[in-house]
């Protein structure tokens, strides 16, 4: 599909339902009110064997240039993150102002062989925007870069832990989800980030018109470890 033909699916998939759940979550206005589940299925049409990456990514520039959160979202998702630029990630920050696509977009550039650095230059800004992207983008390293040694995160524990009461509320959420993914991989990191958690002590984030809840660090780590040991119980 051409860059017209996407943004004509976007529109005839969007619902008036999703879009006022989107805006109330904070997106804006400009926001068409497509689900995830068509997301992925215009994902397709873009990345797998045999698709031109060239071309995606051609259309991805056009998508982001649309300033719509739908057209962002899916720009996140099908673009290549060896063919994103530093420079060009940089650039795009500077549109993100919905943390939802915040963390989209962090989920792309942390398949980029510059993500470390742009966690280091993030986590620091003075900004909202940038700190969210930052410590979502840390998140997601934590997650799934298993060539990462574990030192880089226990690294980032005490700026976490001191910045975390200061930070803006969505950086601050950021943050918090962050505690949680580094401690999800391992039981030495676990232990770091209880402990950060009992100093830390009640994190309030303020969620807006919506039914989300903050993430107890300790209770939804003893999740994640709980279910660790019972799929390794059934291997």
């Amino acid at each position: 599909m051409n860059f017209e033909e996407t943004i004509a699916q976007l529109r005839a998939l969007g619902s008036e339902q999703t879009r006022k759940t989107y805006q109330r979550h904070g997106s804006g206005p400009n926001v068409y009110g497509v689900s995830f589940a068509s997301y992925g299925t215009l994902k397709k049409e873009f990345v797998g064997r045999g698709k031109d990456k060239a071309h995606a990514h051609a259309v991805v520039r056009q998508l982001w240039a649309t300033q719509n959160i739908d057209a962002q979202s899916l720009a996140t998702m099908i673009a290549d993150p060896q063919q994103l630029s530093e420079a060009e990630a940089d650039s795009w920050t500077q549109d993100i102002h919905y943390h939802a696509l915040a963390d989209l977009f962090a989920g792309l550039v942390a398949q980029t062989p510059f993500a470390p650095t742009k966690v280091a230059q993030w986590t620091t800004a003075p900004d909202e925007g940038h700190q969210r992207i930052g410590y979502s983008l840390l998140s997601r390293l934590a997650l799934y870069k298993k060539d990462l040694p574990n030192t880089y995160f226990e690294g980032y524990l005490p700026q976490m832990e001191a910045a975390i009461h200061q930070a803006p509320n969505r950086a601050k959420e950021a943050i918090n989800t962050a505690f949680i993914s580094i401690g999800s991989r391992s039981e030495a990191l676990r232990e770091q980030a209880e402990q950060a958690a009992d100093r830390i002590g009640e994190i309030v984030i303020d969620h807006g018109d919506t039914s989300c809840q903050t993430f107890d660090i300790r209770d939804y780590l003893s999740r994640v470890w709980t279910r660790k040991a019972k799929v390794a119980g059934q291997k």
